[in-house]
């Protein structure tokens, strides 16, 4: 078609409306900040927010060196303990980071500053995390995960107020505020939208490129008829928008693709210019906010796409859907998985106003090619998460920007009631706004387990066999405060995983001290999250049959457990002393499934090693094997399938499972003989500071546990730590 058809709609207003429709933008973005400023500390720290805590910390060091690299290189000593996953490149000496010339250009100097965009698990690019850093010019004297939180809090809230002005422009006040409504009250985007992580940003990024693209190309009242240019200075916008979205996750980099089959469909001039000059933006912008990258550009690409492409070899990570519980991305959620979940997460008048922009957008898609064009992009981003071996793990976080786009479709679906009903469809609105403020607010502090009314709400999707929970959310200040009240001094708190995050809560005095199999002290409690898929065979005893001391439930479904670290113990006594026989999944009372879902593979006590971020185990790199003993294992990959049984040192956390399963062993093993093989020295990266400190543990050669993993080279994977 011809660019002139691509014009706004015809609820233009005039200067007077539009200064009004500019204040009203401004008042959503501020209501919207002011709200989401309000409920930060109630939610929880989650699972990723860890690592962005620790990757910040290091760019903190990068850019304090820089200001003074002599005087940062004489008083320079590598942290002893560190937020982030301690795997990749080592840190730097000091004659290593004494000029500035080395702290910009030196490759491996830059590998340990920004672990990003490299080999997992620093695949990420670096954007969400130079963000992060505003909260330290803006509120220096707040807490850290407060500081980190504060750049996506700002960036969701602005969308908010771009969104309204965008829509109120085209179809008048009532679907801009609709839209924008769908953006804030959508509880995966509202409880993402707080933390410090990716998956928010880059649906704020999609979403606002696509109204800057729209702005480009569209033809405006005044425009010459032979004018066919892009309007330039929205072009550089859409440009630096879309290099941010390709420098926060790999997502980000095909956000390209529904803009050119909407051009190639519409056979759009201002499109394609837009597309190029805009791409030509955004790869600068995408180089410059990587400096590893500005004396590597080619091997740097290569490492990111490496790493991103092949998670399937090195991530895999078991999510429950609709009962039967599935390995991602090795293995895939069923086709329609991406279907089904909107359907269950969306507040149901958004679902049906969105589902009316859509008819709208195909009945009207020669005279509103803007609806064709944000219609391409939500189906786009269901496909790329619907296709084989993409990862499927915490709900609708891999493909969140889609919610995003919804809220836009959701505002032309309140155009079309608000033009066919009047009155009428002011009120249907009005209801559909309260329904997603209500459902926000009954599920508040753990909007992430939001489910629709469509279901039964998160009961109804318990039962459905949909996880509850994923990301740690439900450690709240509630669950908090009672270990802090109840662990008495000398004893442990264990947890069912273990991201970094948990050292953040206990430096900030949110969790006791001992929580590490390293830290002196015997285990007090046992924490589990009801994430049913990611249950081990403890999770699964204690959830089934132990009685917690302490539960948070929203709805009447319990979100997370802590146990007493007795029924831990009993349960590993009742497997030791039958150590060939098989544990199958027990099935829950029809009371108890709609907490927990059903799971009926059955399960088996190994013994796999969970490493942090699920790296192969066994000697590879510098590592060997000889004559039985493990020397300087270097976390890659095993070549005699042996024993492996590792503890962490103050700075590297292993999964509970990990000590759990260890005791196992000893139990099983105690009264066999024969000579000793010795495990020493695994490294995962490095030993002492920063690296796995092994327990010694001596098993009869020639011996082999009935649960150990005969197959050699087994890949050892943790669940749940990779975004």
């Amino acid at each position: 078609m011809a660019d002139r058809d691509f014009s706004p709609g015809s609820s233009t207003d005039g200067p007077l409306s539009s200064r009004r429709r500019l204040v009203a933008g401004l008042a959503i973005s501020l209501a919207t900040l002011a709200l989401m400023l309000a409920t930060e500390p109630r939610l929880a720290i989650v699972w990723d927010e860890g690592y962005t805590l620790g990757r910040q910390a290091r760019l903190r060091l990068w850019f304090l060196a820089l200001e003074d690299p002599p005087r940062f290189a004489s008083t320079w000593q590598p942290p002893v303990e560190e937020l982030v996953q301690q795997v990749g490149a080592p840190a730097p000496r000091r004659n290593q980071v004494d000029t500035r010339a080395k702290l910009l250009l030196d490759p491996a100097v830059l590998a340990w500053f920004w672990p990003f965009a490299r080999e997992e698990p620093h695949g990420h690019p670096p954007f969400y995390a130079l963000l992060g850093l505003a909260g330290d010019l803006l509120t220096p004297s707040r807490p850290a995960l407060a500081r980190a939180r504060l750049g996506p809090i700002l960036i969701f809230s602005l969308t908010a107020g771009v969104l309204f002005l965008f829509v109120a422009k085209r179809y008048g006040p009532w679907p801009g505020a609709l839209a924008a409504g769908a953006w804030v009250l959508q509880p995966n985007l509202f409880g993402h939208g707080h933390y410090a992580t990716y998956d928010a940003l880059l649906s704020a990024l999609w979403l606002t490129a696509i109204l800057a693209f729209i702005e480009a190309v569209e033809v405006r009242p005044g425009d010459p008829a032979t004018h066919r240019s892009p309007h330039w200075g929205w072009v550089a916008i859409f440009g630096l928008l879309a290099g941010c979205a390709a420098d926060t996750k790999l997502t980000g980099w095909f956000l390209p693709f529904p803009f050119l089959v909407w051009i190639t469909l519409y056979q759009s001039r201002r499109g394609f210019l837009t597309l190029l000059v805009g791409g030509l933006v955004a790869a600068a912008t995408l180089y410059l906010l990587n400096p590893p990258w500005w004396t590597e550009p080619v091997a740097g690409l290569s490492r990111f796409f490496a790493s991103n492409l092949g998670r399937e070899q090195t991530i895999r990570i078991k999510t429950l859907f609709l009962g039967q519980v599935f390995s991602t991305p090795d293995g895939s959620l069923p086709w329609y998985n991406t279907i089904v979940w909107t359907a269950l997460v969306t507040p149901v008048g958004f679902l049906l106003l969105a589902l009316t922009g859509v008819g709208r957008a195909l009945r009207r898609w020669r005279s509103e090619p803007f609806g064709i064009l944000v219609l391409g992009h939500w189906t786009f981003l269901l496909l790329l998460r619907a296709l084989p071996h993409t990862p499927g793990h915490d709900g609708v976080r891999q493909f969140l920007p889609a919610f995003g786009i919804l809220a836009l479709l959701a505002g032309l679906g309140a155009a079309t009631v608000m033009a066919s009903r009047g009155f009428w469809g002011k009120r249907l609105l009005s209801v559909a706004i309260v329904e997603g403020l209500v459902g926000l607010t009954l599920m508040m502090p753990m909007p992430l387990s939001y489910y629709s009314p469509i279901v039964g709400a998160l009961p109804g999707a318990a039962s459905l066999g949909m996880e509850p929970t994923y990301y740690w959310d439900a450690l709240n200040d509630d669950a908090l405060d009672w270990l802090l009240a109840h662990t008495p001094p000398g004893r442990k708190v264990r947890f069912a995983t273990y991201p970094t995050s948990f050292l953040y809560l206990r430096d900030s005095g949110r969790l006791p001290r001992a929580i590490l199999p390293s830290d002196p002290g015997t285990w007090a409690w046992y924490v589990v999250q009801n994430r049913p898929g990611a249950f081990n065979p403890i999770d699964q005893a204690l959830v089934t049959r132990g009685k917690p001391a302490f539960e948070v439930r929203k709805l009447g479904v319990p979100l997370l457990w802590i146990f007493p670290y007795e029924q831990v113990e009993a349960f590993l006594r009742t497997q030791a002393l039958s150590p060939n026989k098989e544990t199958k999944t027990p099935t829950p009372p029809r009371g108890h499934r709609v907490a927990v879902g059903e799971v009926q593979s059955p399960l088996k006590i190994s013994i796999q090693t969970l490493l942090t971020r699920g790296v192969n185990l066994g000697g590879g790199l510098s590592g060997r094997v000889d004559g039985g003993r493990l020397v300087d294992n270097r976390g890659r990959r095993t070549s005699r399938g042996g024993l492996l049984v590792a503890e962490p040192a103050p700075g590297a956390l292993v999964s509970a499972k990990l000590h759990l399963e260890a005791m196992l062993l000893r139990d099983r093993l105690a009264n066999r003989g024969g000579r000793g093989a010795r495990l020493g020295n695994h490294a995962g990266g490095g030993s002492g500071r920063t690296g796995f400190l092994v327990t010694s543990l001596r098993v009869g050669r020639g011996h082999k546990a009935e649960s150990a993993d005969k197959s050699q080279g087994e890949q050892v994977q943790s669940h749940g730590v990779v975004s």
